[in-house]
């Protein structure tokens, strides 16, 4: 079964004369264990269906399955579980809890989905901030954090409740050479061997290229993949 499927999206921004349609009619079917790319210019409506297919915000048209689940007329908090539950999201601007320690940001999903000890929590966050080269600053906050390193604990945050899908905006943006790779490299090998799935937007033609699909928008439109 596909981890996400979505037909037809349309999706309307703005009002009255400023009114556009940034999504004229995607489909696409996202399979487990593969990694995916979306990239296009600015203003071509990736952003826009990256957060469509996340469930944080509707679209005017079309529908979108999770894990076979039609997404339609669910309630906020319906959409949120199911989010928490199948998906991580890596923003392109962190959001982490400034007040909070890296190790706690990462905890935050998994707290949420309550399904682990509170030792289990904390020792899978260290884990993971471990995988992103963040163990000597499990304890710092997130404010004492550079840009670089709040990204890196956004990623390993996504990872925390083994989602079925990891969406991604921009994930290596504020990362350098070398830490973009190792990011990259971790998503990839999560998907690939743990039969997870990674759709990823991304302005980084290699990056892009390393996915085992990459869809080209333009104008709202999804492309032929490569």
């Amino acid at each position: 079964m596909p981890v996400l499927t979505c037909d037809n999206l349309q999706r309307f921004l703005g009002s009255a004369e400023n009114r556009v349609q940034a999504l004229r009619g995607v489909s696409l079917s996202i399979e487990p264990g593969r990694t995916y790319a979306i990239a296009g210019h600015s203003g071509s409506g990736k952003s826009t269906l990256l957060y469509l297919l996340g469930l944080l915000d509707l679209p005017d048209k079309g529908s979108i399955h999770v894990r076979g689940q039609d997404t339609r007329g669910l309630s906020d908090e319906q959409r949120t579980a199911l989010r928490n539950e199948h998906m991580g999201f890596v923003f392109q601007f962190h959001f982490l809890l400034k007040e909070f320690s890296a190790l706690e940001n990462v905890m935050l999903p998994m707290r949420k989905l309550a399904r682990l000890s509170e030792a289990d929590m904390r020792a899978k966050a260290a884990d993971l901030l471990d995988r992103v080269g963040l163990a000597d600053k499990r304890n710092r906050l997130g404010n004492h954090l550079s840009g670089g390193e709040q990204q890196r604990v956004a990623i390993a945050r996504a990872l925390a409740n083994d989602p079925a899908l990891i969406l991604a905006d921009e994930p290596t943006g504020n990362l350098d050479h070398a830490n973009a790779d190792r990011v990259f490299d971790l998503l990839g090998e999560i998907a690939h061997t743990r039969g997870q799935a990674l759709l990823m937007v991304s302005h980084n033609p290699e990056l892009a290229g390393r996915c085992d699909q990459v869809f080209r928008m333009q104008d709202g439109l999804l492309l032929d993949p490569s």
